[in-house]
């Protein structure tokens, strides 16, 4: 399993959630959140507004969620986002007691 971050303009959170479930993943978190990259910040103290949404996905489904995300959210300026891709070791539903992709 893997979890992605994606970190968003705005106005991209409604097209790059949709380009998700297309591909099969239904479960997603979206954060909102402010921050500033390491080219060119704002002065001082100014954060730039961003969305951050997670998802948890199979290893199999991470290049089509990549290229779906990609597509949904690139308009070629800067600032158009990232994606961080990491490890989940296991996973595990609090109520039903399923583990690994079951919990998710």
């Amino acid at each position: 399993m893997k979890r992605l971050d994606i970190v968003v303009r705005l106005d991209k959170v409604n097209s790059v959630t949709k380009a998700i479930s297309k591909v099969g993943v239904g479960g997603m978190t979206v954060i909102h959140a402010r921050g500033q990259g390491t080219a060119d910040p704002p002065l001082i103290g100014q954060f730039y507004s961003r969305e951050i949404i997670v998802v948890i996905a199979d290893d199999s489904k991470v290049d089509k969620l990549k290229s779906a995300i990609t597509n949904a959210a690139c308009t070629k300026l800067k600032g158009d986002g990232k994606i961080f891709v990491s490890d989940i070791v296991d996973a595990f539903d609090i109520c039903s007691g399923a583990t690994g992709l079951d919990a998710i």
